[in-house]
């Protein structure tokens, strides 16, 4: 450490700022409070950090901001001529690095030939990418391998970075708010600060917990964070949050009561919605946080729909909508989103969620404010699956004129659809009123 000096103390908290080398940086910083996932390859402000710490390192710190963490507790101490700071953090309050998880990423593979953050990939591979876009310089360092070499190490001699260390930090919220206000120079994902406030603590829990096909292999796959990545194991594709919020949305018969409104605005709205999933507070959270506890019954019924459309008709393309007759493709074997259910072809969102949405009509509350479905919603639709299915493709050829975009959009279809499940529920619950006079 070359210099450290105390920022702020006001009584609550401390903010200490430090000039360090980047060789001394240590290469296990908890990134948990990090909005992204650090990848020096993805984002392109890296290529230049690259460039100045090869080219003219001694600048770095001036051209660069630092990192900020965040920390329960702080303490500058010396012994002798050497300054050192001890920084205490817990992961369990999701303490780390709150910003600046690029450059520190970048100084640990260019000064510490640390590739965790580069899809270990070394340094020279990444450079000779670099090359492409059009640095001479860079190119000329990345085909030397002595002086790549001479580069590096002087880079590890002269590289400074500024770190700022807040603290103490344990309220979730708390965090969320640091990570938006010191993240406004880069876009950050809605959910990626949705995750640091743990508004996804209930969702982790409930599809952890749940039998096969859930569990925690299941929750793995869902991506909580910007840059996160899957496990190479995982069996099915990557789950993006967004997409459960979405479904949690659709399905949500408060935010759209059957009776009075349908939920085509989820599909023109769609990143609103996630937003909105948020900043949710009151009756509006208790109601998600329902809804989020039969999660997986939920999902069941969407990939079950997803699933049964191609069964249905496996001639009609369910993938983009696109009647195009000279240039037709069998549309080939697919996966459900979320379950990874083998299917006969994707399906656009915009023929899945006006169907799917329609069973919200079966949900009802308790007193104690739990929701449930209160028939088999996948019972149903299997009874009514070939009409249903018919109403979107009708809509889709002569109403929308062969636009998927515009089913998705139309409130017509999604109304038609949520009709034919109430009339469907009146008439059974007559059914069963009519049995029990017998």
């Amino acid at each position: 450490m070359i210099r450290a000096f105390k920022a702020l103390d006001d009584g609550s908290r401390k903010k200490w700022v430090i000039m360090a080398y980047a060789r001394d940086l240590p290469p296990n910083l908890p990134l948990d409070a990090n909005a992204r996932i650090p990848n020096v390859l993805k984002n392109p402000t890296c290529i230049e950090q690259r460039e100045t710490l090869l080219t003219h390192p001694e600048d770095f710190p001036i051209f660069n901001g630092g990192v900020v963490c965040t920390a329960t507790e702080i303490e500058s101490k010396q012994d002798g001529n050497q300054h050192y700071v001890e920084v205490v953090f817990d992961q369990e309050s999701g303490q780390g690095l709150v910003n600046g998880g690029h450059t520190y990423a970048q100084l640990l593979h260019v000064v510490q030939d640390n590739t965790t953050y580069a899809d270990n990939k070394n340094l020279k591979t990444v450079l000779l990418q670099d090359a492409r876009h059009g640095s001479e310089e860079i190119s000329r360092i990345a085909l030397d391998d002595q002086l790549l070499e001479e580069r590096v190490a002087r880079a590890r001699e002269k590289a400074m970075v500024q770190i700022e260390f807040v603290a103490p930090v344990v309220d979730s919220e708390l965090l969320a708010q640091i990570a938006r206000a010191r993240n406004l120079s880069q876009s950050v994902e809605a959910t990626a600060l949705q995750n640091l406030a743990g508004k996804f603590d209930l969702m982790k829990s409930v599809l952890s917990s749940a039998p096969t096909p859930f569990g925690p292999a299941f929750r793995d796959r869902v991506i909580w964070k910007t840059n996160q990545e899957i496990p190479e194991d995982a069996v099915g594709g990557a789950i993006p949050v967004k997409l459960l919020i979405q479904v949690l949305a659709l399905i949500n018969a408060r935010l759209y009561p059957p009776a009075t409104r349908v939920a085509n605005d989820v599909y023109s709205r769609a990143g609103v919605v996630v937003r909105e999933f948020g900043e949710a507070e009151g009756d509006d959270e208790k109601y998600n946080n329902a809804l989020t506890k039969i999660l997986p019954e939920i999902i069941r019924l969407y990939d079950h729909i997803y699933a049964t459309m191609p069964e249905v008709d496996p001639t009609y393309p369910w993938a983009d909508g696109k009647f195009d007759t000279e240039k037709k493709k069998k549309a080939g074997p697919s996966l459900t989103p979320l379950t990874g259910r083998p299917c006969g072809s994707k399906v656009a969102n915009a023929f899945v969620w006006p169907i799917f949405s329609a069973f919200r009509s079966l949900l009802v509350q308790d007193d104690e404010g739990e929701v449930k479905f209160k028939v088999d919603p996948i019972s149903l639709f299997n009874d009514m699956k070939n009409e249903m299915i018919t109403v979107v493709q009708t809509f889709h050829r002569h109403q929308a004129h062969g636009v998927v975009h515009q089913v998705g959009k139309d409130k017509e279809v999604w109304l038609r659809l949520q009709d034919k499940v109430e009339l469907e529920l009146k008439l059974r619950e007559r059914e069963r009123q009519a049995a029990k006079k017998k």
